[in-house]
């Protein structure tokens, strides 16, 4: 029997933690009081995965994880324990590996094999670029790093570059084999199968006749082939294969697939194809229809031609009643599409109750003093929009190139007229995606709604607003055809731009703006908003009540395997922004401190003001953290930032120094003074930490909507971006927790959970009931309640928001609240006022009907 939907808690599985790992724990999870597993993409994916968002076989389940065998057993395991699962999948891509069959046969054949459909390859622009190549083609070659093998159990011939596998086409294979069968009897069949593949006869059978054929030959013929790949020519035999091999640079510039945001070896896949998604989708349908699986969650769903389409289709083959969630991010103000899912994965929720928390004159006390150091100008929009200019000039480079030329031949009478220049074009592309103000619109290729006309209205008075001329004049031509799209390349142009603005906006944003501006970093969050950090508690109270009105059932994370930084992270730094004096004395006395460890460069300091505001913010919200966490971390945020270094072009001196900097205020000698410096702030923070803490977690645990929960963060998690908040969890001692046993701060984390995930299990209120806010007096705890009500039930849930401090503590404050309620303890609530435990600084109270 399927358990109701009431709560979520997400595991990561890889090699490490397999299918056996995961079923130990079930018990675990079920005592705690979720109803769901939701789980990370557990499809083949390429050896060594710690994600699995590679996946190389879409109908065979991850050996490395335990394979069918072992995925049964957890199913039937969390069936004995009364628990479903949530499947993460994953549509828009496939990993570009040699381990993945369907990408192989795709190199191999061509576009006449059956398994090149799959992907989205542009073949009428030539052969498949495969830019992996460490150094320029010549080079390569020239060094020896290239060389020629048959794999005889594969049944196929390849060219070998370090990991990688690129198999030679027929046409190479055959005229290999044809001069060596007329001296070996026994390599004529062999050949034959080859030849007849060569002439076109590309068809599953002839395919599968030529490995048997390869894995049957003699090891006399072998050793005749082997030598005979030997003396080839390989620089030849390259020129005539379906794919070419290219410096990874080129990527750049230039590319003929269509790849997820800019890494090269994901290729994007034909979902939108019907066969294609029946070929996809096969093994998680059954997996659904059998009753293994209970939900699905959508990763990307921005990145396929029509997600409208492929949700309903995807809704068609699981039937009503199967949640689905897709990971869709929502800007300020945005609103979802009306699909038939159950939610979003939550990014828009998380920031809602993190709001909530932030001060809003803390975080403009910060915000002036970086403006004041000179390290913080223009808006963020201008800042986001140069992020994102400089994303499509350079990693998304060759997707801007595409574009250019989809739209180019439609505009072919306006260039020749001299209405429009070339650079003008390429202007006005390039200015769409930047100005562009959510991650996309959701045209199809024959129609088009309002929502999709004011996503690109608001686009071109941006691009009027800051563009030249020209590129205005360009950009109108442009927003004609994205409305009007009247031939096959401006449909092409309109399906391939909503597809790549959404990276233009990821990378753009998500990926650089908020590495390079670290007013307040709990704000920089994935959906995050900048401009308006905090929320008023009336305007969040309109949300949440409409919210239960139309019965969410969206996910409500406080961290995902993708957030910035883990709820207890944040929670400090909120907690430090209602007290900005703190932050100002901070800086004072860390500069005298940092002055004597900074390294001279012909720029200027290393680290920079922002990097090392940065660090300071890092090391206050994560502290004790080890020097190793912090590496890892801070070498991300530099080449995220793409200030100083990037991925594709890192400088390893200007990393190497800042990291001998933060080593040394971490664990070196010279950070002693530093490190108390730190621990005193921290241990002055550590009460409100706690406090906003237990708050978010309740907020989490009640408002409307699913609650989601992190692996492990029944715990407080102090925990950054990836892999930071992948790191392996302890769960016997949040077993232990259950009953009381670990740091009281842990226990006390995991014991709310528990008790609140309880309710949610009990009460009817939950599950479509209403929101009734509450409003109090204006106090320094700036309080924060209102009451859920349904099927007879009724939860009250009071939360501070800010813990001053020299206050008098929670207990000895008066609230008035409605009667009829009594505490988690039992105790009857009074009209006159009910004072809120010292052990929980919040109240969380109910009324049975």
């Amino acid at each position: 029997m399927t358990p109701p939907l009431r709560a979520t808690y997400r595991l990561q599985f890889h090699r490490d933690f397999p299918f056996t790992a995961a079923e130990a724990v079930v018990p675990y999870l079920a005592r705690l009081g979720v109803s769901h597993v939701y789980a990370s993409p557990i499809l083949a994916a390429v050896p060594g995965s710690m994600h699995g968002y590679d996946a190389v076989d879409p109908n065979l389940i991850n050996p490395e994880l335990g394979g069918a065998a072992g995925f049964e057993a957890l199913a039937g395991a969390l069936a004995a324990n009364g628990l479903g699962l949530i499947l993460d999948i994953v549509p828009n891509h496939m990993a570009a590996s040699s381990h993945n069959p369907y990408w192989m046969e795709a190199l191999e054949f061509g576009p006449a094999a059956p398994a090149a459909a799959l992907f989205d390859i542009w073949w009428e622009a030539g052969r498949l670029l495969l830019p992996v190549l460490g150094d320029p083609l010549r080079a390569t070659l020239e060094e020896g790093r290239l060389s020629l093998h048959a794999d005889w159990e594969a049944g196929r011939f390849v060219v070998a570059y370090a990991e990688h596998a690129f198999p030679l086409g027929p046409a190479s294979v055959s005229t290999l084999l044809e001069p060596l069968a007329h001296r070996e009897d026994a390599l004529a069949p062999l050949a034959g199968v080859w030849v007849a593949l060569a002439s076109g006869n590309v068809h599953a059978p002839a395919i599968g006749a030529a490995r048997e054929a390869m894995r049957a030959l003699p090891e006399a013929a072998r050793e005749m082939v082997e030598e005979a790949l030997a003396g080839a020519d390989l620089a030849a035999l390259l020129e005539t294969q379906h794919w070419r091999l290219a410096w990874w640079r080129t990527a750049a510039d230039e590319l003929n697939y269509r790849r997820f945001f800019n890494i090269t070896d994901l290729v994007g896949v034909r979902v939108e194809d019907p066969a294609v998604f029946e070929a996809t989708h096969a093994l998680i349908l059954a997996l659904v229809r059998r009753g293994l699986v209970q939900g699905l969650r959508i990763d990307h769903v921005d990145g396929l031609v029509d997600p409208a389409g492929y949700l309903e289709r995807l809704r068609a083959a699981v039937g009503p009643d199967v949640p689905v969630f897709v990971e869709k991010i929502l800007e300020p103000g945005e609103v979802l599409p009306a699909w038939p899912i159950d939610g979003t994965t939550g990014y828009e929720r998380l920031n809602d109750i993190n709001a909530l928390f932030v001060d809003e004159a803390g975080y403009r006390a910060f915000e002036a003093e970086l403006r004041a150091a000179n390290l913080l100008r223009g808006t963020t929009g201008e800042r986001v929009a140069a992020a994102k200019r400089e994303i499509m000039r350079t990693s998304l480079g060759a997707e801007l190139a595409r574009l250019v030329g989809l739209v180019r031949e439609g505009l072919r009478e306006e260039m020749e007229r001299g209405d429009i220049t070339e650079g003008a074009l390429a202007r006005a592309v390039l200015a769409l995606l930047v100005h562009c103000p959510v991650y996309r619109s959701y045209a199809t290729d024959h129609a088009h709604g309002p929502a999709d006309t004011a996503i690109w209205a608001a686009t071109l008075e941006r691009v009027e607003a800051h563009e030249d001329p020209m590129t205005v004049a360009a950009a109108h031509l442009l927003l004609d055809r994205l409305e009007k799209p009247e031939v096959a390349g401006d449909r092409a142009f309109r399906r391939y731009f909503q597809q790549v603005s959404g990276p233009a906006m990821a990378k753009g944003f998500e990926d650089t703006e908020l590495y390079r501006t670290p007013i307040l970093v709990s704000v920089n969050e994935v959906g995050g908003d900048l401009d308006h950090p905090a929320r008023e508690p009336g305007e969040l109270h309109r949300l949440f009540a409409a919210r239960a009105r139309l019965g969410a059932r969206d996910l409500v994370p406080l961290e995902t395997h993708d957030t910035k930084r883990g709820p207890e992270t944040r929670a400090r730094l909120n907690a430090l922004s209602h007290r900005p004096a703190l932050w100002r004395d901070f800086l004072r006395e860390a500069e005298p401190l940092l002055a004597p460890l900074r390294e001279k460069s012909e720029e200027g300091a290393i680290p920079d003001g922002l990097e090392e505001r940065l660090i300071h913010q890092t090391l206050i919200a994560t502290w004790p953290i080890t020097m190793a966490r912090l590496e890892g971390y801070m070498l991300k945020a530099l080449r995220e930032a793409k200030r100083h270094t990037t991925w594709e072009t890192p400088d390893h001196a200007y990393e190497a120094a800042v990291l001998r900097v933060a080593g040394e205020l971490v664990e070196g000698t010279g950070g002693e003074d530093y490190r108390r410096l730190v621990g005193r702030l921290v241990a002055r923070l550590a009460p409100a930490t706690h406090v906003l803490s237990l708050a978010q977690t309740a907020l989490q645990l009640t408002l409307p909507g699913t609650p989601d929960i992190y692996q492990g963060t029944e715990f407080r998690d102090f925990s950054l971006v990836d892999p930071d908040n992948r790191r392996p969890v302890d769960f016997e001692r949040r077993l232990a927790a259950l009953s009381g046993e670990g740091e009281p701060e842990d226990v006390e984390k995991c014991g709310l959970t528990h008790r609140l995930l309880g309710l949610r299990r009990d009460l009817g209120c939950f599950s479509g009931g209403g929101y009734r806010p509450l409003d109090f007096a204006p106090s320094p705890w700036r309080w924060f309640g209102f009451v859920r009500e349904g099927a007879g039930d009724a939860v009250l849930v009071v939360v501070p928001t800010r813990v001053p401090e020299g206050e008098v503590p929670p207990e000895m404050t008066a609230l008035e609240l409605p009667a009829g309620f009594r505490d988690l303890e039992g105790r009857q609530v009074s009209l006159a006022g009910h004072m809120l435990e010292a052990r929980l600084p919040l109240l969380v109270a109910l009324r049975r009907g």
